[in-house]
């Protein structure tokens, strides 16, 4: 896989809660720092095989190794019965413009699902895509022709049930890296009188840096100075045997992991 490089902050807004989201890949690692109540920072560390959590405010780490994909376990339901219909309608407006340096087009995507002839869900999409940066395929490549969405039900009681969806489909589908978008999504309901109910909400969300300058390795481990924990502090009501199968994982890498780290962060 071919280091590429990239870094950038998402702006978002959903309904009136402001958030940060900033992203940093090189090669297969990833980094997500988001701010909020509390920052946190997440790394996934392919070249080492380890995920880290960062709590920069308190200046400690958890760490765990990732486990190898494996194939998804089919989960045996009833269906409902019920066909939900899924029409996505894409229109290229041909406009073009010029962020950070990159041609964005501005592309139209509506959504309507129904059933039974009425109407569950509608949703709008109004966007400025560019082609997807080298690093972005890296992590995320495009999802093959004709794949539409990945369903699936988890639930503990035996009475779940699935229902099945028919997807179609006008216009090319929009796999570009977002700069800029806006979201409006209706969900129409009954109540128990009834009466229509309409739920409406708005999410935007804009680039504000983006640059490919070839990043730091250091970025995608933890900071020298920084005491690696069993776990953080939001994990710490798990049960005592989780804990201690953490403690002792944490005292089985504490041979390797350091020198590990130390290795990859050379020149």
């Amino acid at each position: 896989m071919t280091n590429f490089s990239l870094r950038f902050t998402m702006v978002s807004l959903f309904q009136d809660m402001p958030t940060t989201r900033t992203e940093y890949i090189h090669g297969a690692n990833f980094r997500s720092e988001s701010s909020g109540h509390s920052t946190r920072a997440c790394i996934v560390n392919r070249d080492l095989g380890y995920s880290f959590q960062l709590e920069p405010g308190r200046r400690v780490y958890s760490a765990s190794r990732l486990s190898r994909t494996s194939k998804p376990q089919s989960i045996e339901s009833e269906k409902s019965g019920r066909i939900i219909h899924d029409h996505t309608d894409t229109i290229d407006t041909g406009e073009r413009k010029e962020i950070f340096g990159y041609v964005a087009r501005r592309i139209l995507t509506s959504n309507r699902q129904t059933s039974d002839s009425q109407v569950l869900t509608e949703s709008e999409c109004d966007g400025w895509y560019i082609d997807p940066p080298a690093a972005w395929l890296n992590i995320y490549p495009p999802p093959p022709a004709g794949i539409f969405y990945r369903l699936s039900i988890s639930s503990t009681h035996k009475s779940a049930q699935r229902d099945d969806y028919k997807f179609t489909e006008t216009g090319r589908r929009e796999t570009g890296f977002i700069m800029r978008i806006t979201r409006t999504h209706r969900s129409f309901s009954r109540d128990e009188a009834g009466n229509a109910r309409v739920h409406e909400s708005i999410h935007r969300e804009e680039v504000s840096e983006f640059s490919e300058t070839p990043l730091a390795p250091d970025l995608f481990v933890p900071p020298r100075d920084f005491k690696r924990v069993p776990q953080l502090a939001d994990s710490a009501g798990q049960r005592l045997a989780y804990r201690l199968w953490l403690r002792w994982k944490m005292w089985e890498d504490s041979l390797s992991l350091p020198h590990r780290i130390a290795r990859f962060n050379a020149p």
